[in-house]
């Protein structure tokens, strides 16, 4: 995480709130440099150069002083950005905002010198994003931060109960696509604290509930519903294999518009905005989705079809809280020194062709040939490197990539990097759900970090 805070005169003012909203910044987009710049409030603002991966706002800081919060994207993500990157873009220039919103409703209460509390740093950095969230997409229809705050708030409790021994999942969109007039007043979340049955009716995987801008319960919106309630020209059912990781909450919110949070059963919270995934709460603390990390990828591989295939396949994976390495090269020959023959999906033809042995009738048994992200995030699943071409087609998986440092780094680490120097690029998926970008040997860049 990189912060940094200055002034524009000799004196710099105490300000615990621009510490917190800073480091908070930070931890929400990795990949970006923040600088508070304070300024006497009868003084001239500072001047900020706004290239494409700068943002900036201005708002009150501390009694007499003026504060300018500039985001910059640098290294390698900001040179994969275009004026194409919409979603990436309309977070980059609502984060500043955002936060400046958020310190103005802490300031007043907090104008002492002395750090910001565990309770206080908690309950700003849930601020910034409930006010990210209530202005980043144009097309959500003024769903109020006090609605969004109460729908967190109450997400939070869940996240600490458990029903028969069952760690609760939960799942609401807010939009106000349903037009006709509720016959009953059921109000949320407050009604359904009431209700204890109720998280567990509308748990995210089979049923979604449906709220609108006013805080009023409309329906349930059921997995194998959808077009009842939701009907779309570009039908797109959620898997089952997507039904864990909120994609029916995605996919509710993408057809009726709005904002859709997902609790897990892992205590995280995802929140979607049209259909995309926008940020992700673990830990007490958030991190903005890589939104364009399928084009990032398509770039460094220079197009094909592989981009959105691992891409699904490493959110797969990281939501399965599994570690995986997965990597695209450009010609399969390049492998011929890195992986063994006999892990060789592209190769069971040539390299045992009577299939005497295990790994060989294995590759046979696959249903490989047209890959799709769900079939590739299984194989990733298994210890070792699951490698595809530019093209989507399978060459190995399972497979030990022999690495020299792997003592100081881990093994998967040492691997990853080692893989990245043969391959166009290459994705580490750890554990705790962290997607990491190699590339030739070097890390460029670490997504859903903690």
């Amino acid at each position: 995480m990189s912060w940094s805070r200055s002034s524009s005169v000799e004196r710099l003012p105490p300000d615990p709130v621009g510490d917190v909203i800073a480091a908070s910044l930070a931890e929400i987009f990795p990949a970006a440099t923040i600088h508070l710049v304070y300024s006497p409030a009868d003084a001239s603002l500072p001047v900020v150069t706004l290239g494409p991966t700068t943002s900036s706002a201005t708002a009150p800081g501390p009694d007499g002083w003026q504060v300018t919060c500039i985001l910059e994207v640098q290294g390698p993500i900001a040179a994969l950005i275009t004026p194409d990157s919409t979603p990436l873009l309309a977070l980059l220039h609502a984060l500043p905002r955002a936060a400046l919103r958020a310190a103005s409703q802490f300031r007043g209460p907090h104008s002492t010198p002395d750090p910001l509390g565990p309770p206080l740093r908690r309950a700003l950095r849930d601020t910034i994003v409930i006010e990210l969230v209530a202005e980043y997409a144009p097309s959500v229809d003024a769903v109020p931060a006090a609605l969004i705050a109460e729908t967190l708030e109450y997400l939070i409790e869940l996240s600490g109960t458990r029903v028969e021994a069952h760690q609760l999942t939960h799942g609401v969109i807010i939009t106000d696509a349903l037009t006709e007039s509720p016959r009953l007043r059921f109000d949320y979340p407050g009604d359904l604290r009431d209700a204890k049955r109720a998280p567990v009716l509308f748990d995210g995987q089979r049923s979604v509930l449906v709220v609108d801008s006013e805080g009023h319960a409309r329906s349930e919106l059921q997995r194998h519903r959808l077009d009842r309630l939701a009907p779309t020209a570009d039908p797109r059912t959620p898997s089952a294999e997507f039904v864990d990781n909120g994609s029916l909450v995605a996919e509710a919110s993408r057809r009726m518009g709005g904002v859709g949070f997902f609790l897990r059963a892992d205590r995280t919270i995802w929140v979607f905005v049209d259909g995309q995934p926008l940020v992700l709460r673990r830990g007490e603390h958030w991190t903005a989705f890589p939104l364009e990390l399928t084009g990032f990828i398509a770039k460094m591989i220079d197009g094909g079809r592989a981009a959105p295939i691992v891409v699904e396949a490493a959110f797969i994976v990281s939501a399965q809280g599994h570690g995986a390495i997965l990597a695209v090269v450009d010609d399969a020959s390049v492998l011929t020194d890195i992986v063994s023959a006999k892990d060789r999906y592209d190769l069971r033809n040539e390299f045992d062709p009577p299939a005497m042995r295990a790994e060989t009738r294995l590759h046979h048994l696959l249903d490989a040939e047209n890959l799709d992200g769900q079939t590739l995030a299984r194989l990733a699943a298994l210890d070792g490197a699951t490698i595809v071409d530019r093209a989507g087609n399978l060459l190995a998986y399972g497979a030990i990539v022999t690495s020299s440092d792997s003592q100081h780094e881990g093994a998967r680490t040492s691997a990853a990097k080692t893989l990245s120097e043969t391959a166009d690029v290459t994705l580490k998926v750890s554990e705790d759900g962290d997607i990491t970008i190699f590339r030739d040997g070097e890390m460029t860049a670490t997504l859903l970090g903690r």
